[in-house]
């Protein structure tokens, strides 16, 4: 949730189980939705210091004394983002905790979006497959904000903004999927845990080295990430074993929504608890 992210490394997608049956994969779907939503979002931010006169009239009490010049550089104008709906502290704290969550969707500068635009596709369309859409959409979403609860308690920059949260909390999906499939995936599923492990570590090594990095935002989407998604996968189940082997998900989103549900009340009771009412 920053500027500087650095880039994840491509993985592929699993194959089939060690007794040689096809896991159910989906198509992705929303990974395109949340790379064009990003993209439109961004294209607003640079283009905000065109319409800047326009813009000035209509700000709130909290804007008074901006100037168009404060809007130059768009992506990376702190008024920009602010107004947009960055994760600003003193606005949060008013109860503006809607910024937890468009946040997600803004970008401090071309090299923000690139590197999580590219870490959205290649950690994104495998995991929306394996997963499906309902849990991936969801599972994205609450890692997103549990970053941003994160980022606002114990992070001390006072904007935040970026996807790389909830990317992270993809990362996080991964880690738990392949952590609970080890064995059915035999040496390709424990190669590709030690290799999500791997991948997390040394981001929240930059994290915590290069400055400008919210990390905070990174290890709340990660950890959320594996949590939610450990009772919140798929469930396979072998069926027709004598005659068309294949593999199904037993359990429906519907069935596990007590894990989303739970994961909503604590981020509810957190933001409450440090927001306040």
């Amino acid at each position: 949730m920053n500027h500087s992210d650095p880039v994840p490394q491509p993985s592929s997608v699993p194959p089939a189980s060690q007794r040689g049956i096809p896991l159910p994969l989906g198509k992705p779907f929303w990974v395109y939705v949340l790379l064009a939503t990003i993209t439109v979002v961004f294209i607003i931010e640079q283009t905000m210091p065109l319409f800047a006169s326009t813009i000035i009239p209509l700000l709130p009490p909290f804007y008074d004394g901006v100037t168009p010049a404060d809007f130059q550089g768009g992506s990376t104008s702190n008024l920009v983002l602010v107004i947009l709906g960055a994760n600003f502290r003193p606005l949060v704290e008013q109860g503006q905790v809607w910024r937890f969550f468009t946040s997600m969707f803004l970008h401090i500068g071309f090299q923000h979006i690139l590197f999580n635009a590219y870490a959205l596709f290649i950690f994104g369309a495998e995991t929306e497959r394996i997963f499906g859409r309902t849990r991936f959409l969801v599972i994205y979403v609450l890692s997103g904000l549990f970053g941003s609860l994160a980022s606002f308690a114990f992070s001390g920059a006072t904007i935040s903004a970026g996807a790389s949260g909830a990317i992270f909390g993809i990362i996080g999906m991964q880690a738990a999927y392949f952590y609970r499939y080890r064995e059915m995936l035999g040496t390709f599923g424990r190669s590709r845990l030690i290799n999500v492990g791997i991948i997390a570590a040394i981001n929240i090594f930059f994290g915590l080295s290069m400055p400008g990095i919210d990390n905070w935002a990174h290890m709340g989407g990660f950890i959320s990430g594996i949590l939610i998604s450990l009772k919140f996968m798929p469930e396979y189940q072998l069926v027709d074993p004598y005659t068309t082997p294949r593999m199904v998900d037993a359990a429906s989103p519907l069935k596990q929504a007590w894990v989303p549900l739970l994961a909503t009340a604590l981020l509810a009771a957190g933001t409450f608890a440090l927001v306040g009412g």
